[in-house]
């Protein structure tokens, strides 16, 4: 029997200082490296063409198959799903999910709050 995949408890996310780096900056790049957001890219746009993302399709995503780019691969599936990104759909596969939506939603709230804005 395999293993469960562990996943990170939390992601760092870095915001920049300037809003206008922050409206320029494409939203992957912001939260996660760039690799890591070339390959979440790769990966989103195979979910959205395919409804979903099997176990074995990351052949598919992954042409070079070299050890590097694997463990991109799993490492950046692993933050995408802690992020909310994408989520657990039926028999291993891989969905987009807006958990992400309602997590920044909850923050939005708070800060809000903290500065008595309603």
């Amino acid at each position: 029997m395999p293993r469960r995949p562990k996943y990170p408890s939390e992601v760092k996310v870095s915001i920049p200082k300037e809003i206008t780096v922050l409206y320029e900056t494409p939203i992957l790049e912001i939260l996660l490296t760039k690799n890591e957001a070339e390959m979440a890219e790769r990966i989103i746009d195979h979910i959205k063409t395919n409804g979903r993302l099997w176990p074995d399709e990351w052949k598919v995503i992954i042409p070079t198959k070299s050890s590097r780019d694997i463990q991109l691969y799993y490492r950046t599936l692993k933050k995408l799903v802690s992020l909310g990104l994408i989520g657990r759909g039926k028999e291993s596969s891989f969905i987009l999910s807006g958990e992400l939506s309602r997590k920044l939603t909850v923050m939005i709230e708070k800060v809000n709050a903290l500065t008595g804005r309603v």
